[in-house]
């Protein structure tokens, strides 16, 4: 039972016959919140899947030439569209 339980149930850790020093230095982290070691392109082939990332990154691209086209229109003009907030 982990000390945090213990104080929820308003345990006494004392009254328990908890050593709090010898509990710090015994206990391990639960394999759960471990990192596990991999590289970044390892940790995106694990967990995304790579349609996924494709789409995402085309999507990125598609506004990203929104933007742009909207900038050069900006700057050819001198007017804003209407979506953006002029200062």
């Amino acid at each position: 039972m982990s000390i945090e339980a213990l104080a929820m149930a308003g345990a006494n850790y004392m009254e328990c016959g908890i050593d709090l020093h010898d509990w710090e230095t015994n206990q391990s982290p639960p394999p759960y919140l471990l990192v596990e070691k991999m590289s970044c392109s390892e940790a995106v082939r694990k967990y995304c899947n790579d349609d996924e990332v494709k789409a995402n990154e085309e999507k990125a691209k598609a506004k990203m030439r929104e933007w742009a086209k909207a900038v050069a229109a900006m700057n050819r003009t001198g007017s804003y569209p209407n979506k953006w907030m002029q200062k």
